[in-house]
Parts: structure tokens; C-alpha cells; sequence
């Protein structure tokens, strides 16, 4: 007896088989469709990454800082915190805890922006990296 005459083989042949050749048509004509380009809300030059790279490039922000070893600067803070606290009066404290308290929220707020920033600039580097310059779908 052969495969095709048993009753796996004929299940194969009239059902599997076909179904999977149709699933393959499928996946052929998706992928031979021309997809839609994604149209994002950024605007690339065809000299972006070129200018990026030779630092001509305005990405939204001016700041090169070197913020060192956090845990280095951390342990400093609390030092001088301590200092201060013990110089203090407890109304001078007290002012000097407000103001640290408006400096945080204002470095918080002010890393949220650049953090905004920088995701603009990746979102933008993607875009340039993905385009062909000079090409346009007709």
C-alpha cells in the first residue's frame, strides 16, 4: 500500500497539502504588495546623518556635561548637607530645604525635556536612516 492511499496520506493530499499551498500564495502575495511608507511627524535633510556625524547638525540641545560617578557626587551632596545643617539655623534650614526642593523639581522637569529631546533626535536618526535619498514613489 501506498502513502497517498492510506488515510493520513489521502488527509494530506486533499487537505493539508493544499491549504499549505495556499497558505505559501498568501504569504508570496503579501510580500510582493507594496506597502504604505510610515509618514512620521519629523523632518530629515538627505545631509543629516553626514552633518551629525561632522557635529553640524542642531539636534535641540547645547549641553556637553561630564556627569562623572553619581554615587561619587551623591556621597559629596550629603557631606556638604551636613555641614550646612549643622552651620544653620533651623529657619536657614528650613529655606535651604526649600530651595533644594524647587532645584529637584526644576532638574526633574528639565530631564523630562531632554529626555523628549533625545527621543526626537532617535526617532529622526531612524527616519534617515530608513529613507533612500532622491527616492520617490510614483
Amino acid at each position: 500500500m501506498e502513502f497517498y492511499q492510506t488515510n493520513g496520506g489521502k488527509k494530506f493530499f486533499e487537505v493539508q497539502l493544499p491549504k499549505l499551498i495556499r497558505a505559501l500564495e498568501d504569504m508570496t502575495e503579501a510580500l510582493n504588495r507594496k506597502q504604505a511608507p510610515v509618514v512620521l511627524p519629523a523632518e530629515v535633510g538627505d545631509d543629516f546623518l553626514r552633518e551629525l556625524y561632522y557635529g553640524n547638525a542642531d539636534i535641540g540641545i547645547n549641553c556637553m556635561t561630564d556627569i562623572g560617578d553619581s554615587n561619587e557626587k551623591l556621597k559629596e551632596i550629603t557631606c556638604l548637607q551636613d555641614v550646612l545643617r549643622e552651620k544653620l539655623s533651623d529657619e536657614q534650614w528650613e529655606l535651604f530645604e526649600a530651595c533644594s526642593c524647587k532645584m529637584a523639581g526644576y532638574t526633574s522637569s528639565e530631564s523630562c525635556r531632554m529626555f523628549q529631546h533625545g527621543f526626537r533626535l532617535a526617532v529622526n536618526l531612524i527616519v534617515a536612516g530608513l529613507g533612500v535619498p532622491g527616492e520617490v514613489d510614483g
